[in-house]
């Protein structure tokens, strides 16, 4: 049944394919879905090496794209043409996943965009699913990272009006009073926090050891306050990024709230901690 299935949409996907010639160049290169919907695939990626495709998928799910993987690619040409880096309209990729079998078949629908279309087979008895979906041309180059430094020998000042927290690379955080800013320091003590990372765009902040893991339980004096599931959801023009129904933070760049939400996830940060007021005095997160 799967097989028949297979052919039948591998069938009706060169026929919808454009009727002109395509190339490899036309379709090498990184994807994204301009709509992306729960059940279909985020980004989707071709090299071309010789005269073998080496195609990368990942599924859509918050806050960031599932990775599924790497697999070869079988070159879709019309019949009687074999020069693939001239002829090529289209390509086909198995993966294979925990919870499914997925049959994906890309042809150029163009100028810079692909149609994608992929066929689920699901292991737990769920009929099989179909979605075609457009994607677009991406440049993925410029990924939004936060920038750490190492914190120094930490002082704290009495400047502008405000009590700080200086290291190395100047001022940290700051406070109402020097009894915030002496917690705040001892904190960082207490927890073995001595690199500072941050990004800017977002307003975010936090803490790393020096190995740039995340601290493990509690020490007398923080206020914290336990993290939910971390997700991104768009409001208006801002992008949340949430911890359960709370806004942690927002942007208007989707790539910031994403990486925001990534390094909470890959920190695996389960507490928000913080003295003072949120992006102006000490924040950071523990396991």
């Amino acid at each position: 049944m799967k097989t028949h299935l297979f052919c039948a949409t591998l069938s009706a996907a060169l026929l919808l394919a454009p009727a002109a010639f395509a190339a490899s160049a036309d379709l090498e290169g990184t994807w994204d879905n301009e709509r992306p919907a729960p059940g279909g695939l985020a980004e989707f990626d071709l090299t071309f090496e010789g005269s073998t495709f080496s195609v990368r998928a990942a599924a859509t799910c918050s806050p960031r794209p599932c990775d599924l993987g790497t697999a070869t690619g079988f070159s879709l040409l019309p019949p009687g043409r074999r020069n693939i880096s001239r002829d090529v309209i289209g390509v086909s990729a198995g993966f294979e996943g925990g919870d499914a079998s997925r049959q994906v078949i890309a042809t150029v629908a163009g100028r810079n965009r692909l149609q994608i279309v992929m066929i689920q087979s699901y292991r737990d008895g769920r009929p099989a699913a179909i979605t075609t979906e457009t994607f677009r041309r991406a440049d993925r180059a410029d990924v939004v990272a936060a920038e750490c430094v190492a914190a120094g020998r930490l002082r704290i000042r009495y400047d502008g009006g405000e009590w700080t927290i200086a290291g190395d690379p100047g001022t940290l955080a700051a406070f109402d009073s020097p009894e915030e800013a002496g917690l705040a320091r001892y904190l960082l003590q207490a927890q073995g926090l001595t690199t500072y990372c941050a990004i800017p765009d977002g307003g975010f902040s936090y803490w790393t050891k020096a190995d740039g893991s995340l601290p493990r339980g509690a020490v007398v004096g923080e206020y914290c306050a336990a993290l939910g599931a971390i997700s991104v959801r768009r409001q208006g023009r801002m992008w949340q990024v949430q911890s359960g129904r709370s806004v942690l933070y927002q942007s208007e760049d989707r790539a910031v709230a994403d990486a925001i939400a990534a390094t909470l996830l890959d920190t695996r940060a389960a507490a928000q901690c913080y003295v003072g007021v949120p992006g102006r005095g000490l924040t950071y997160f523990r396991r």
